[in-house]
């Protein structure tokens, strides 16, 4: 990470930089994209590209302790969500519904007083949130899956790695990887097709992990139930094997029992990365809902 020194050193100088200023080329090149948003290959992508590369300084200068910079940063990021949820409400609900059913979570203002809360839970209704999901994480008087679990987490940030994934397929730059491909041929999450994610979002791990996710620690926890049962197994083994010395059998149990325990060993790792795959697949199975949501994901 830069120090805001040395991002200032970045500023170009010179040369056109001298006729124009910053906030003069910075609004030439937003009104540019004002009649040309809606023409683009994925409209408006552009206009978002831009503005997030803006943040994107905002945060590494804040990220570097320009508390200055997180200032404007939190400002600029309020005053969004501020706008959003004052469309939900009252200026556009239609267009921003549009949007907001189809997501599990959306950015909304709260604080601390219990006038906050009550607020929030009027601002979810009002934005519809996780009505049109294909997620089952809305409480309709049913048991629905606890999504912050290690498992549940997983599958759901992997699930909308996946849809995002397929939205911005034709503007991912060439090749792709396997698990891209699979993601871009998945049907809207369902229980009826849940397998089909559960393969894509396998295969996405298996590449982030340079197929070792095992190793990783926070996703080996997910592959306990396979070690515990391993710890057992050799437990036992090499109980069995003591009585049977004591006994006065098998005079060459030690050297066995070595061999044993070396091919545990080998196996355990593969053991840990099936049981995790299982784990997934799973909880992916379980956060899917019973019908595909009415929409193209």
């Amino acid at each position: 990470i830069l120090t805001p020194e040395q991002m200032a050193a970045k500023v170009p100088r010179g040369g056109r930089w001298k006729e124009m200023t910053l906030d003069a080329a910075a609004d030439k090149a937003l009104a540019a994209l004002i009649g040309y948003g809606p023409k683009e290959l994925a409209p408006h992508f552009d206009t978002a590209r831009l503005l997030a590369k803006g943040l994107a300084r905002l945060r590494d200068f804040a990220i570097a302790g320009d508390a200055a910079a997180m200032r404007v940063f939190g400002s600029v990021l309020s005053q969004a969500v501020a706008d959003l949820g004052e469309m939900a409400r009252r200026k556009k609900p239609e267009v921003v519904r549009e949007w907001s059913r189809k997501q599990n979570v959306v950015p909304v203002l709260t604080g601390k007083n219990k006038g906050h809360r009550t607020q929030l839970a009027a601002d979810l209704d009002a934005f519809g949130v996780g009505d049109a999901t294909p997620y089952r994480v809305n409480p309709q008087g049913k048991k629905v899956p606890v999504i912050s679990t290690p498992a549940n987490a997983l599958a759901g940030h992997l699930c909308k790695h996946l849809a995002d994934t397929k939205a911005k397929f034709r503007l991912l730059k060439r090749p792709v990887p396997p698990w891209a491909r699979l993601a871009s041929k998945l049907p809207p999450l369902s229980k009826a097709v849940w397998e089909r994610w559960g393969d894509a979002a396998w295969a996405c791990l298996l590449d982030a992990t340079d197929r070792h996710p095992e190793e990783n620690a926070s996703l080996a926890p997910l592959g306990r139930k396979a070690k515990d049962k391993h710890d057992r197994e050799r437990k036992d083994a090499a109980e069995r094997e003591r009585v049977k010395r004591r006994a006065g059998y098998l005079p060459s149990a030690a050297r066995r029992l070595q061999n044993e325990t070396a091919q545990g060993s080998r196996t355990l790792a593969g053991n840990v990365r099936a049981e995790i795959r299982q784990t997934l697949r799973e909880a992916i199975c379980n956060l899917a809902s019973v019908s595909p949501a009415p929409y193209s994901e």
